[in-house]
């Protein structure tokens, strides 16, 4: 049996409680809503049968330290943030009753920076919730990561779903089907780009990954009108085989083995080149007084 699934929600939920209070435990009535999540995206990653894999979290929040630790048994732990003043993560972040520890913090930005790590360093690396806040170069990120694992390694990778049904309810309302889209006026840290579950899987290819596992999950409730409404979409799209209903759910999970180099760095269908667009202005010199008169070159 998955380690995951040997537990109840309710003994999920003590596992995730078991941070220390320096590691700002999440509420419980936000966790109890994210169960699903937990336990789905919990499932997929591999157990550290070995005793000495190691695993990477990149921009994950501090609340998956405890799955890692007690559920999945690892005991070196490389985690990654873009904000080491939010005390979302410390470098002195432990597990209540785990001990034999080795968890280090870095920060780097995943989408320009080289990763502080060598080649095949990691066995497994986890990128949840992060891809949907890349705003510039998520190659960049994905050929990363191919770096750092291990020939064979794990990615594992969870991002909202752009072609849920609640987001076809919420255009149908003209509303904005991002789950979370508002400027704060200091940095891109909001859903700048969400992915069908195709375009993950893509992703993944072009990065030299063999996909595995690909899968949606997750139907949060919004709500009885809104809960009607998605499932007249959901009847309504039932025939389209290209997208079935199966992959409509709100969350993608992709997990693939790295199964070679990098692919292709940038695909075109998510990026295209703007130097034949951009005119670099050419700088331009005060004009030259000769005589009293102005000299043009």
């Amino acid at each position: 049996m998955i380690p995951v699934d040997q537990l109840s929600d309710v003994e999920l939920l003590e596992v995730l409680q078991r941070l220390d209070r320096r590691g700002m435990r999440v509420p419980l009535a936000t966790a109890t809503r994210e169960v699903e999540r937990y336990r789905c995206t919990a499932r997929a990653i591999p157990p550290n049968l070995s005793g000495t894999a190691r695993l990477l979290d990149l921009g994950a929040g501090r609340q998956w330290l405890p799955f890692y630790q007690c559920v999945l048994g690892y005991r070196h732990i490389s985690m990654n943030t873009l904000y080491p003043d939010s005390a979302e993560l410390t470098g002195d972040l432990r597990v209540d009753g785990v001990s034999d520890l080795e968890v280090d913090v870095s920060v780097f930005d995943v989408e320009r920076d080289v990763f502080p790590f060598d080649e095949a360093s990691f066995d497994v690396v986890c990128c949840l919730q992060l891809l949907e806040h890349l705003a510039v170069d998520p190659m960049h990120m994905m050929s990363e990561i191919n770096r750092v694992l291990k020939p064979g390694g794990t990615l594992v990778v969870t991002t909202p779903n752009v072609v849920r049904h609640a987001n076809l309810v919420a255009m149908a309302l003209g509303e904005h089907p991002y789950g979370w889209a508002p400027y704060n006026g200091h940095d891109t840290n909001r859903h700048n780009r969400e992915y069908t579950p195709g375009e993950v899987r893509s992703l993944a290819d072009a990065a030299g990954f063999d996909v595995t596992i690909l899968s949606t999950f997750g139907r949060r409730s919004r709500g009885f009108k809104r809960d009607l409404l998605q499932r007249l979409a959901a009847t309504l799209l039932s025939p389209l085989r290209r997208c079935p209903r199966s992959l409509r759910n709100d969350f993608v999970l992709c997990v693939g083995e790295r199964a070679g180099p990098v692919r292709c760095r940038r695909p075109e269908w998510l990026y295209f080149d703007m130097s034949d667009q951009i005119q670099v202005p050419q700088t331009q010199s005060a004009p030259a007084k000769q005589d009293g008169l102005v000299a043009i070159a």
